[in-house]
């Protein structure tokens, strides 16, 4: 099995961060192959240097790190059943073992926040798309559903970079969810991109942060079920994750990056999604430097 950056692998028990494989593809609704997109992540993370140049450590030899078995899902499984199994998995981690998931498709996000968010706390979702529809071919766990789902446990979300969306979810954050809304066209202009930033600063108190790949620019992020043009650019993307993950007022409980899609013969996709995590290890845990 790959590790990130093949790094030392520690025991469960004496990690300080679990890094969770989750190929799961069920509920995908254009372009297949999310399942690959944990496997990906980790091979193309061993072409990585292992130093973070902006703060020039290495965050993948100084912290303990256990990457874990990837929860396989079974031929033809409901979201409803791998989020069962995703759960049965994670109760048995430990409280203060912050985990981050590698999917496969955006379905997974939903036990990964539910395990760690509570009263009060905030998701920060990157994604070009809302998440927020009731149901979505007939499954209310479709990753289509994501956020939708979350709200309604009672956590107010924080969206950026969202580049289209259907009516219905139009019309439930007007209806006055707790959604605040950065879209993509937004985040373009050196004002948009500041009050965003300016919003995130001024968070407190528990977060779990979901990074959507299909938010991103496809300029560097092609290798997506769903892509959308217009996506947040690479700067701006590390403008928000610092302005998030140095905020000391926040404590980042969890993290995820999903929807992967590998194109076979091009490995931009995912060198930069491990260069995302790279940097999100590096950036929440900058103090063990």
């Amino acid at each position: 099995m790959e590790r990130f950056l093949d790094h030392v692998q520690h025991e469960v028990s004496d990690a300080d961060v679990v890094i969770l494989p989750l190929p799961y593809e069920g509920t995908v609704s254009y372009l297949k192959g999310t399942t690959d997109g944990p496997g990906a992540i980790l091979e193309a993370s061993l072409q990585l240097e292992e130093v973070e140049e902006e703060l020039r450590w290495e965050p993948s030899n100084t912290l303990r790190l256990h990457t874990a078995n990837p929860i396989a899902p079974d031929r033809g499984e409901t979201p409803e059943s791998y989020i069962a199994k995703v759960k049965e998995f994670i109760d048995k981690i430990p409280a203060d073992k912050v985990i981050i998931g590698l999917g496969g498709e955006h379905t997974v996000t939903v036990p990964l926040a539910l395990r760690v968010l509570a009263p009060g706390d905030t998701l920060i979702a990157i994604d070009a798309h809302p998440d927020l529809r009731e149901s979505y071919e007939g499954s209310p766990y479709s990753h289509a559903c994501v956020t939708r789902r979350l709200c309604e446990a009672g956590f107010s979300t924080i969206q950026l970079g969202v580049g289209c969306i259907s009516a219905g979810e139009l019309e439930y954050i007007e209806s006055g969810a707790p959604v605040e809304h950065f879209p993509a066209i937004d985040l373009a202009t050196a004002e948009g991109l500041e009050s965003a930033i300016g919003r995130i600063k001024a968070l407190k108190g528990g977060v779990y942060l979901t990074i959507d790949l299909d938010g991103l620019s496809t300029s560097y992020m092609p290798g997506v079920g769903t892509p959308v043009p217009g996506g947040i650019e690479w700067h701006a993307l590390l403008k928000i994750l610092r302005a998030l993950l140095f905020n000391e007022e926040v404590n980042v409980k969890g993290m995820d990056i999903v929807e992967l899609s590998p194109i076979q013969g091009q490995v931009l996709s995912e060198f930069s999604a491990a260069k995302i995590l790279q940097k999100l290890l590096s950036y929440n845990w900058r103090s063990r430097r």
